[in-house]
């Protein structure tokens, strides 16, 4: 049987393309994903390959059709009904399950996730989330990135998790290096939610399981502030 790491970076990468099961997964054919009456076609996949936000530069709840049917109660929990205390709960057994704590631990940390004060428990507007998202990395940035490099990023956490070492080729020479690949995994991942519109609940989700936990603070907390520019210095 495949580890579960291997079935999370296979799905990932080649998701399903099959018919939505609406009975057992409704939350997929919930009006604001609809992934059973329209779904994506092949033209959608490789545009959203390159893009995840929509053509106009908004969030994009669509994008979730890719993941079927894995996170199905985050989907349920954020997406369809705005809850995101239910999300931060879900989604870390979810991540639990699948090992990948300590990786969303440095993504928590490395993202600046940790350093915001103030967090919302509604994601009624996806307005909110888009402001949020323009005010921390600019609104190209965000609605530039696309499935494909998400799921890179996803397979580098992937390997590192299976491994607990850092490739050669990744050519990390010290710390500062080591920070500033780990703020560059984060902020793909973090205008990755951007796009999918799942950014405030993965602000939840950090405050609620890492932010103030002292297990993780004492080994990933000195991320948190190393983090202005990076992105850009990256490119």
């Amino acid at each position: 049987m495949s580890s579960p790491h291997k079935q999370l970076s296979a799905q990932a990468q080649a998701p399903s393309s099959g018919p939505v099961d609406c009975e057992k997964y409704p939350m997929f054919c919930d009006p604001k994903v609809n992934c059973s009456q329209n779904p994506l076609t092949e033209d959608d996949r490789k545009a959203i390959g390159k893009q995840l936000a929509t053509a106009d530069g908004h969030v994009n709840y669509r994008t979730w059709c890719l993941a079927y049917p894995m996170y199905a109660t985050s989907v349920q929990n954020c997406i369809v009904e705005g809850d995101v205390k239910g999300y931060a709960q879900s989604m870390f057994e979810a991540q639990k399950k699948l090992k990948l704590l300590d990786a969303d631990a440095i993504y928590c940390f490395s993202a600046g996730h940790c350093n915001k004060t103030e967090v919302t428990d509604s994601t009624s507007l996806a307005s909110t989330s888009e402001a949020e998202c323009d005010s921390r990395y600019g609104h190209k940035q965000w609605t530039s990135v696309g499935w494909t490099d998400f799921t890179a990023v996803l397979a580098r956490a992937l390997d590192v998790g299976k491994t607990h070492q850092i490739p050669k080729e990744w050519k990390v020479t010290g710390w500062s290096s080591l920070v500033k690949l780990a703020r560059h995994e984060a902020d793909i991942s973090a205008m990755t939610a951007c796009a999918m519109g799942n950014y405030l609940c993965d602000l939840s989700y950090c405050h609620a399981n890492y932010c103030q936990n002292p297990q993780y603070r004492e080994r990933f907390g000195n991320l948190s502030w190393v983090y202005p520019d990076v992105w850009e210095s990256s490119q």
